[in-house]
């Protein structure tokens, strides 16, 4: 069935005009989008956060990857039989299709990921706007929040009951209302599913209790804006209709109010009639023109919107003449809406291949820059082994002890970066990369337990003076509390904006000192509690260690600001800076006696000063090949070190009777040094990467090292 061609003709030229207006207002902001990485023009936030995100940086990688392999497949397959090159161009055709699914999936997560906090906000006012506008009480409190606290992002569309003259015909004010939700329902459910992987649409025909104007649309967008939203509405006179379109959404978040131009109903009643339809009949078909017209605007507006999100969607009404045509409907009524969808999405194209295009040198950029630093990775073991073999020579000198390897513990899978030993000299504990921390016996050398809880790698761990607790301080952001015994875990502290770089235990209080890298603060913390006692400010950049004086009144600080800071636990007041270190500070350590301070810089030395002072009395260079000396100090300033902090690159531990120093370095040694003379006594060789952390057993003779070759040595002197 088809109208008389006047009246066809008078609707298309009614269409047309709405789909070149919405198409300006809600499709050209798309191709502005796309260009606002080289020119940013006022592009929403949410599009630019998504285009940032690890995630969707990765995903174009991976897709441009594959599509460049497709490609090649493609031309391999050039000169197969037909039947073998059917079937793979099918194949790589559905792995396209595939692929660009998932990118839409994994764009509309992303979309709803991001919007979940101005839903939230939205969520906290809507009591405020509810009781400020008394037009809301028409609404559906629930249904609101419902639609705000959907967990899939999808174009809401809602249609309001017509505003219908009292002078219009019965057949209107009793079936028109009835017949548009049902009828756009049904629509939708079919071609725009709201569970459907390609364009979603959320539908309410019902959450409009009355005919709605351009005000109450302005009104809603208030407490909906986060959620994408088109609203179709219209007034029914005695002889026109008024069709309206509101809309806003995540790229175009201001409201968008289109009018249709009035289609005069009576004037098609009349020409039906001249065609030999009865009235009943007539008026029917004005209905359904109506209803249609709602239906093509929700189509156009659904792949509008999904255009404008994603360059690989396929508008749905490219394939809905067939729909339409059961409904009195000519295919030239579609085709402005379906000309101004390819002109989009042509744009959509052009500009995602020039995306692509930088991608591609981007990625080519980043695998040029991944060979040179291995090169340079390359050249850099070289010159460790180099450096290994300056120390091997070295070795000959030693004259009184003798130190071998007895034991390498595997078990970590990255980086092992922090050791501690218990007081008894029984115990020790791991830190690692791979988010774990390993107990283990260091009498038989067996793997007691591993502790797992971090969600990022552990930087440092601390057992208690009592030998009852272990603390570690994880680059998740928290601090942990373990039951050396049987692996418990205590409780858990939050630790800073970054990452926990050290955690110490003050040995004559309930206290817990923690540093992170990016707030460049120290926090003290109630052990038991949990409560936050102080936060103390003073460096300006990473804070890398923190260690406790014997008496656990002081407390000192490392930073990559090339300053160590004295602080008093019990204020929390700055006591000095002992700058002049040129260099970042990776640890330090008080000796027992309190007196001397010792600090591990990036320059290859160890600084002892005086604590109380912040005079230089020693330098020990860590570099085998620099081999400096170093100045002696008086025999009544003997230092004892017993706190260990692990650094990064490299570490220091100081033997229980003072005379020995050992230290390790990215050279991927350990060195021992006489601490009286500063003499290089020897360098232990066996790490095939950095040695991130060493610690001397109580009894002297036994000493632990940590590497990036993911394995734990135990060293023994003869």
């Amino acid at each position: 069935m088809s109208l008389p061609r006047p009246v066809s003709d008078t609707l298309i030229e009614l269409l047309k005009p709405v789909a070149s207006e919405l198409g300006e207002r809600l499709g050209a902001s798309a191709v502005n989008e796309r260009y606002a990485e080289i020119e940013p023009s006022g592009s929403s936030a949410l599009n630019q956060q998504i285009k940032k995100d690890p995630r969707w940086i990765k995903a174009q990688v991976r897709y441009l990857q594959r599509q460049q392999a497709r490609e090649q497949e493609l031309i391999a397959i050039a000169d197969a039989e037909e039947r073998v090159k059917e079937e793979r161009a099918n194949r790589i055709k559905a792995q396209e299709v595939r692929d660009k699914r998932a990118i839409s999936r994994l764009c509309r997560d992303l979309m709803r990921e991001f919007q979940s906090e101005a839903i939230r906000v939205k969520l906290n006012e809507i009591q405020t706007i509810w009781d400020r506008d008394n037009w809301f009480s028409n609404l559906s409190r629930q249904e609101t929040e419902q639609i705000l606290q959907q967990q899939q992002h999808r174009l809401l569309l809602l249609v309001a009951p017509a505003k219908i003259s009292e002078d219009c015909p019965d057949s209107f004010r009793h079936n028109l209302n009835i017949e548009l939700p049902a009828k756009l329902r049904a629509f939708l459910n079919q071609h725009y599913s709201p569970h459907g992987e390609l364009c979603p649409v959320q539908f309410y025909g019902d959450y409009f209790k009355k005919s709605i104007s351009d005000i109450d649309v302005e009104r809603l967008q208030t407490v909906l804006s986060p959620v994408p939203t088109a609203i179709l509405y219209s007034d029914i006179s005695d002889y026109e209709v008024n069709f309206h379109v509101g809309f806003w959404g995540v790229i175009n978040q201001s409201v968008s109010l289109v009018a249709m131009q009035p289609w005069n109903w009576e004037e098609v009643y009349h020409q039906l009639e001249a065609e030999g339809k009865d009235r009943k009949l007539s008026l029917r078909i004005i209905r359904q023109i109506i209803v249609t017209i709602h239906k093509l605007l929700a189509a156009f507006l659904a792949d509008l919107y999904y255009l404008n999100i994603d360059f690989t969607h396929e508008p749905q009404l490219f394939t809905l003449e067939a729909e339409f045509a059961q409904e009195w409907f000519s295919k030239d009524w579609a085709k402005p809406y379906i000309e101004t969808l390819k002109e989009i999405q042509e744009q959509q194209r052009i500009v995602y291949k020039g995306e692509m295009r930088r991608l591609a040198l981007r990625e080519a950029k980043a695998r040029a820059e991944r060979q040179r630093l291995e090169e340079a990775e390359l050249k850099r073991r070289e010159e460790a082994e180099a450096a290994a073999k300056r120390v091997k020579e070295l070795a000959h000198k030693l004259k009184h002890q003798k130190w071998r390897c007895v034991y390498t513990l595997p078990g970590h899978s990255s980086f092992v970066n922090s050791l501690a030993i218990s007081p008894d000299g029984k115990i020790l504990a791991s830190g690692s990369w791979d988010k774990t921390i390993k107990i283990w016996d260091l009498e038989t050398t067996e793997l007691i337990g591993t502790l797992t809880g971090h969600s990022d790698r552990v930087n440092s761990v601390a057992i208690s003076y009592d030998g009852k607790m272990l603390v570690s301080g994880s680059s998740d952001e928290t601090i942990k509390f373990w039951n050396l015994h049987n692996g418990d875990l205590l409780c858990t502290f939050p630790g800073h904006s970054m990452e926990v770089n050290s955690v110490a235990i003050n040995p004559k209080g309930l206290v817990i000192a923690s540093c992170g890298g990016a707030d460049n603060t120290i926090k003290l913390w109630n052990l038991r509690s949990g409560e936050l006692l102080r936060t103390l400010r003073g460096h300006s950049d990473n804070v890398n260690a923190v260690v406790f004086s014997p008496d656990g009144k002081i407390l000192a600080s490392g930073s990559s600001d090339a300053t160590s800071k004295v602080w008093d636990v019990e204020s929390g007041k700055l006591l000095r800076t002992l700058s002049g270190l040129n260099v970042g500070v990776n640890s330090v350590a008080i000796a027992p006696d309190g007196q001397i301070l010792a600090s591990v810089s990036n320059d290859y030395t160890i600084k002892l000063r005086n604590l109380q002072t912040g005079s230089l009395l020693r330098i020990l260079n860590t570099n085998s090949g620099r081999g400096k000396g170093v100045t002696n100090l008086g025999m009544n300033e003997a230092v004892h070190i017993l706190q260990n902090y692990v650094s990064r690159g490299e570490s220091v531990a100081i033997s229980r009777d003072g005379l020995t120093l050992a230290s390790g370095c990215d050279d991927n040694t350990i060195n021992i040094w006489n601490l009286q003379t500063g003499e290089l006594l020897t360098s232990l060789k066996g790490h095939s990467g950095t040695v991130y952390s060493v610690a001397i057993a109580p009894s002297g003779n036994l000493l632990a090292s940590g590497s990036a070759d993911q394995t734990i040595k135990i060293w023994r002197c003869d």
